[in-house]
């Protein structure tokens, strides 16, 4: 079995990753789902969450966690692909605003805009 599939990670404005990873695990409707290799071919709705992925390195393995809004995840047993319509490195993560969104998304009961900023969030430990 291969130790690496490769993994795009795509958002209408960039190509936000696109290289090997040992492991990808994303927020479907359903739930977490951790895609490995040789995975069963799959195809789920994704909810907003946070997607993490260990990535292959030349010497060591690199996480990556990101936020991301709602999209898609297509698993074949030689790739991944990943389409979401936002995704949020922690270190673009602003917490007072993050915070100010989630408080309006609250205030207007908008459950997905919600689970975005608690991603968001998340990923800074807030």
């Amino acid at each position: 079995m291969a130790a690496t599939v490769p993994f795009k990670l795509i958002t209408p404005a960039e190509i936000v990753f696109d290289g090997e990873a040992e492991l990808v695990i994303v927020v479907t409707t359903e739930g977490e789902e951790g895609i490995l290799p040789q995975h069963a071919p799959l195809l789920a709705a994704l909810r907003p969450g946070v997607l993490r992925a260990n990535l292959a390195r030349e010497s060591a393995t690199e996480r990556l966690e990101l936020a991301t809004r709602a999209g898609f995840v297509q698993a074949l047993p030689d790739r991944v692909t990943v389409l979401v319509d936002e995704a949020v490195r922690f270190e673009d993560v602003d917490v007072t605003k993050t915070r100010e969104e989630l408080a309006a998304a609250v205030a207007a009961a908008d459950r997905p805009e919600e689970e975005f900023a608690q991603a968001k969030l998340r990923l800074t430990g807030h």
